[in-house]
């Protein structure tokens, strides 16, 4: 009986839990799918975590895959409760990366509460060492996450570029972070070049990798 109302408590808390990260699919991002709709954290963080895969085993890197899918599905599960603090709001002075942090912290270790048990401690390391950024996976992870957005971007195309100066050396910082990835992000920096001569938009040199 007892490990029945255990079993149970435990399922309880795993649909609050979902519940919460349902949010997910509701947080709109800064980009739109290319069907028009604005696309949501829960679209961005499932193609991170494939991209996590396909990327890494098409270059040959020695990545612990399973960790880093891990890693990109919870990498933005805090905004199912802080909301999306996206970089224009940063760029604009509007909200402090410190205070993105702060307000993601708080998220997480509500998350890590409600889940309890050795899942919510997981979750919350994955998290963390994601948040750090100084892990070999985390490092990859990070790099990805820029490259999945900037990949939209460019399927998205120009007409959505209404600050199309952030979006250039959108994801350089987290790719020189990560080298192995400067040919995937040379090759959408082309892709995006050709977006900007479309929109009418001033390719400078310095956006070059």
């Amino acid at each position: 009986m007892t490990t029945m109302t255990k079993g149970s408590e435990h399922i309880d808390r795993v649909f609050d839990f979902l519940r919460t990260a349902e949010g997910l699919k509701s947080v709109l991002r800064y980009a739109s799918t290319t069907s028009g709709r604005k696309e949501s954290v829960a679209d961005h963080s499932w193609r991170v975590a494939l991209m996590a895969f396909v990327v890494g085993d098409g270059l040959g890197l020695k990545i612990d895959f399973s960790r880093a899918m891990k890693m990109a599905i919870v990498h933005d599960i805090a905004e199912s409760i802080a909301g999306d603090i996206d970089f224009v709001r940063i760029s604009d002075g509007e909200v402090t990366r410190e205070e993105k942090r702060s307000a993601e912290l708080v998220a997480m270790t509500e998350l890590k509460e409600t889940l309890s048990g050795s899942a919510g401690e997981e979750l919350y390391a994955i998290w963390k060492e994601y948040d750090a950024g100084e892990t070999e996976v985390a490092r990859y992870v990070r790099a990805i996450d820029k490259l999945e957005t900037l990949t939209q971007l460019v399927e998205s195309g120009h007409s959505i570029y209404d600050r199309p100066e952030l979006i250039a050396n959108y994801a350089d910082v987290a790719v020189a972070a990560f080298p192995e990835l400067t040919p995937m992000l040379r090759a959408l920096k082309g892709r995006l070049h050709e977006e900007f001569d479309k929109g009418s938009f001033d390719w400078k040199p310095g956006y070059d990798v």
